[in-house]
């Protein structure tokens, strides 16, 4: 690139100004660099030595958009310059030390003993709009909320048994939303926050795996799947603004990070980690196709309710997985929710959250809770919000 002095008037085209934005608390950025290089995307490594950023920690992710153009240079030269948007990011940002730490801590747990009951039936235990960081419930209170959920569930567990219902497994779903993020959801969210996105996504993974935990001793299997959020997009700028895709999501983010500690620990060989790699998930549970959506991804169609019911339709018209599920269950609006329809069932998630902000403009509100229910080859029973 030519010195500065070397620069003419009007150099840079509107949008095309050289500069970086790094978000270190998720290890993702957009970079816009002007060079001479027209095989620039063989010297991505020298680009970011350029820019500051260790190629051996960091990688360029792609190129959002391309340009190019001729300038006249001082002196009357004219020179073609290459420019490219892209994302920047940590090669591995996932292994902080929250990371190493939570690890250090599951290899030591001890090994159970193995303890077969047999069974044919499916305890559902939903982990929906945690938000962890967000004031209006208060973390602490929020985590007393979930450990009181899973009191509950496992004497829960143990009544159904008693009354002749046969668990086998248990699903931990994670619905999306476990954490608040900070900033670019709602205007005052900044304000609304009590903890760093790093303690936020430290304090999801040891609650995932305080699930986990609470469950193992008491079934033969646990499935541990779960669908993004759209307060899991990591690399949000806005409202309605991602720079790279809302499916880079921290709430699967989560799952896979739990997954792979427990996969150095044989005390976790029962646990079966199953993310979705998409907005929606179906499992066949028993028998049952069932379908996991948060519930962000709707289109217009009034209330709630409607939006989801309409969504459903859709998948089921454009011979899509969702569609061919026979229990559809999703969270995000934060009150529970079901209708039945036929041999169709849709349930929605409370949260474990407050929102004072909804509660100010629409006068609604609901207790908080976890949606739990039995799914066996009959179909689904025991609904219970704990």
């Amino acid at each position: 690139m030519p010195k500065d002095q070397d620069l003419g008037n009007n150099y840079y085209p509107s949008g095309w100004q050289p500069k970086y934005e790094f978000e270190e608390s998720v290890g993702v950025g957009e970079i816009t660099h002007v060079g001479t290089d027209k095989n620039y995307k063989d010297n991505f490594d020298k680009i970011l030595q350029q820019w500051g950023f260790d190629p051996e920690l960091y990688e360029i992710d792609g190129v959002v958009k391309a340009s190019s153009w001729n300038t006249q240079l001082k002196g009357g030269v004219v020179e073609t310059f290459y420019a490219f948007k892209g994302i920047v990011r940590k090669k591995d940002p996932l292994k902080d030390e929250y990371v190493a730490e939570l690890f250090k801590e599951i290899s030591k747990k001890p090994k159970l003993k193995v303890k077969k009951r047999g069974g044919d039936t499916a305890f559902m235990f939903m982990l929906a709009d945690w938000q962890l960081g967000k004031s209006d419930l208060g973390v602490d209170a929020t985590v007393k909320r979930l450990e009181l959920g899973l009191t509950s569930a496992v004497q829960r567990i143990k009544d159904l048994r008693k009354s002749g219902v046969k668990i086998k497994s248990v699903y931990l779903v994670g619905m999306g939303d476990l954490t608040e993020n900070c900033h670019g959801f709602y205007d005052s969210q900044p304000h609304n926050i009590e903890l760093s996105l790093k303690e936020q996504y430290h304090l999801a993974r040891k609650l995932i795996m305080r699930c986990v935990d609470t469950f193992l001793p008491l079934v033969d299997d646990i499935v541990l799947a779960g669908v993004p959020g759209n307060h899991g997009e990591m690399s949000r700028s806005g409202k309605g603004n991602v720079t790279t895709s809302r499916l880079d999501n921290s709430d699967t983010m989560h799952l896979e990070i739990c997954g792979e500690i427990m996969a150095q620990n044989p005390r976790y060989k029962k646990v079966k980690v199953d993310v979705a790699t998409d907005f929606h998930q179906v499992l066949d549970i028993y028998g049952q196709k069932v379908a996991f959506t948060h519930g962000h991804m709707t289109g217009g169609g009034g209330d709630p309710t409607n939006k989801i019911l309409n969504w459903w339709k859709g998948q089921m018209f454009g011979f899509l997985p969702p569609g061919e599920s026979n229990i559809l269950i999703s969270a995000h609006y934060h009150h529970f929710r079901s209708l039945q329809q036929g041999d169709r069932t849709w349930f929605q998630c409370p949260a474990i959250d407050k929102s004072l902000d909804f509660t100010a403009r629409t006068g609604l509100w609901a207790h908080p809770g976890v949606l739990t229910l039995t799914i066996s080859k009959d179909g689904w029973d025991n609904l219970s919000i704990l």
